[in-house]
């Protein structure tokens, strides 16, 4: 049996799983020997079994005439897809001994990790076609590996950082419950700044380490599973989830387009209005960007743009700029703003709910708006004319039919929500419980399935967001916030009496993170810092995280924003938009973005926030 168990430990995809799956394998593989010269299974023969080859070489003859060797000793992987068939002849080029794996058995192994279906089917595909291919998963894993001396001295700075602050507290006479505290968070925020693990395991781990220690008690450091945040970011999660699974923003964005005007202006404004619309109720920018990708091509080849010409790099523009201009001024519109709102104070967080966040950020969004109209217009100026197909758009709204159960479902939890935020004065119930009573009837009439609740929702952010929100609280009981103050009076004075000058230092101090730190974790670590900062020095929180998010949000390559990424890798395979021009683009709106700020200030003045 060694030999057996070593060569299924050996293979690629097998060696994925785990080993009880694995020794269920064990009593159904037959170890079996075959001359030079055979046929092991032919064309079109029933899929029945999987080989692992021990020694010996077969090679595959497919029915276009070609020979080609298998990379990875391994053949028959068609009986664990969805083919019925083998689709080439299997003949033993030399003496050949295999272990044969009846594909009954293999079936209930892949179909409780539907990834290795996958893996499978890429292999069978470099087999028949001669040229090894990999799936997403393995080259991200590939990608990793080759990182590795990153990942090294992320893990070594992991170790050696809080041993070094434990040695300086110490030195300093640093009272030793706050010298633990912040050992714990120096190894969380470089566990965060060098993607050591996924984002929510540091925040776990915060969390344990604080609680194994006994730095402060547990309601302290566990306040983030039961704060207004959590069950806010809970609640639009879970609305959204049927919103887009249910295909009411795919309609919405159809009823729209089939009514406008047809003229580029009108082409590119409805492409930023559905963006728009989608940015307060899909909480992922990531999310809203693989809803827009797709109409942004359809109107491309429907408009017959040039390729790489200024007006498709234009509808590109206004589709991106749509979900992600404005992230910022919704609470609802990326996960990391519920983690801003979720380092307020109590009091401050009742101010902030619903629409008054976007009131606070009217001024900003204005400028945006405003800046991102004009820049387009002398950016994409062309004498190229779109006509859009609206028969097509018809077409599939009539494909789609009337409202379904489920998109009425999401609509009325739509309604609800709203309704219910503007109308919070008279009811007295706050937009979390609102958020959780609509989740709660999504639940209760089987809108929101279990299968969605639990795969949909993004349970890691969740955590993610109460493991912050937790170390902030710790953070706060142990006095450090007013230590950071006392230990930052250059910047403490700025922000109260010169909040322009600290906007400024800011953008300079965020300018240099994010040649390294991805975006969450840029805003997260900054206004983990410098919100209670404010609070002691006598600023609006609110003001300073904003800020925050605003500056955090800016790239200038890009390797630093994940979302753009997937656009770009879009374009790669399509050839639609001309990415230097949109990088141009991207570049001017980072400026418009500080003085957006500027801009707010007097505004934020006037309603008595600064």
């Amino acid at each position: 049996m060694i030999p057996i168990v070593d060569r299924l430990l050996r293979d690629p995809i097998l060696a994925k799983c785990n080993y009880a799956a694995l020794s269920r394998l064990l009593p159904y593989i037959e170890e079996q020997s075959f001359p030079a010269g055979t046929t092991i299974y032919q064309t079109d023969s029933a899929a029945n079994d999987l080989f692992l080859i021990i020694s010996g070489e077969i090679r595959l003859h497919t029915p276009d005439g070609e020979i080609h060797t298998p990379s990875c000793a391994r053949v028959g992987e068609e009986c664990a897809t969805e083919a019925q068939n083998y689709l080439a002849d299997a003949k033993a080029a030399t003496d050949v001994v295999l272990l044969r794996i009846p594909g009954k058995s293999l079936r209930p192994l892949v179909a409780a990790q539907p990834t290795l279906k996958n893996e499978f089917l890429y292999a069978l595909m470099s087999h028949i076609t001669g040229n090894r291919l990999q799936t997403q998963e393995t080259k991200i894993a590939a990608k990793k590996k080759s990182g590795s001396p990153t990942l090294i001295i992320g893990w070594l700075l992991a170790i050696v950082l809080p041993i070094l602050t434990l040695q300086v507290g110490a030195h300093y006479g640093m009272d030793r419950s706050a010298s633990m505290f912040l050992a714990i968070f120096s190894a969380t925020v470089t566990m965060w700044v060098f993607s050591l693990v996924d984002d929510y395991v540091p925040g776990l781990f915060a969390v344990m380490a604080i609680l194994i220690s006994g730095l402060v008690p547990p309601i302290v450091v566990l306040s983030g599973f039961s704060s207004d945040g959590f069950l806010m970011a809970m609640s639009i999660l879970g609305l959204s989830t049927v919103i887009v699974t249910s295909g009411l923003s795919y309609r919405a964005m159809l009823l729209m387009l089939r009514h406008l005007p047809n003229n580029r202006f009108w082409h590119n404004f409805g492409l930023t209005f559905a963006g728009l619309l989608l940015t307060p109720l899909v909480p992922s920018i990531n999310g809203r960007v693989s809803l827009v990708t797709p109409f942004f091509s359809d109107m491309v080849q429907n408009l017959r743009f040039a390729h790489l010409g200024r007006a498709a790099t234009q509808l590109c523009v206004s589709a991106f700029a749509g979900v992600s201009l404005l992230s910022a001024m919704f609470i609802s519109s990326k996960t990391v703003n519920f983690a801003v709102f979720g380092l307020l104070p109590a009091q401050m967080q009742d101010q902030f709910q619903g629409f008054k966040w976007l009131v606070a950020s009217t001024a900003a969004l204005v400028v945006l708006l405003g800046a991102h109209a004009i820049l387009t217009a002398l950016l994409f100026r062309s004498e190229e004319l779109s006509q859009l197909a609206k028969e097509r758009i018809t077409a599939q709204l009539e494909l789609m039919g009337k409202l379904k159960q489920r998109e009425w479902a999401a609509l009325i939890g739509i309604g609800v929500f709203l309704i219910g935020m503007m109308t919070a004065s008279l009811h007295r119930i706050q937009p979390p419980w609102l958020g959780l009573a609509v989740l709660y009837g999504l639940l209760l009439f089987g809108s929101l399935s279990k299968k969605e609740l639990t795969e949909k929702i993004d349970w890691p952010f969740l955590l993610y967001l109460s493991g912050l929100t937790g170390l902030v609280g710790a953070f706060n009981y142990l006095g450090l916030d007013h230590q950071l103050a006392a230990a930052l009076p250059g910047l403490g004075g700025y922000m109260r009496e010169s909040f322009g000058l600290f906007v400024l230092l800011l953008f300079g101090i965020v300018f240099v993170i994010r040649l390294l730190v991805p975006i969450s974790a840029t805003i997260v670590i900054l206004a983990t810092l410098f919100m209670p900062l404010a609070e002691i020095y006598g600023v609006n929180p609110w003001v300073v995280g904003f800020v925050i998010l605003i500056l955090g949000e800016m790239w200038y390559l890009p390797y630093q924003c994940s979302y753009y990424l997937q656009l770009q890798a879009f374009n790669r395979e399509n050839k639609l938009y001309d990415e230097k021009t949109f990088l141009y683009y991207n570049g001017a709106m980072n400026l418009v973005r500080l003085a957006a700020i500027y801009i707010s200030i007097p505004f934020w003045k006037a309603m008595g926030l600064l």
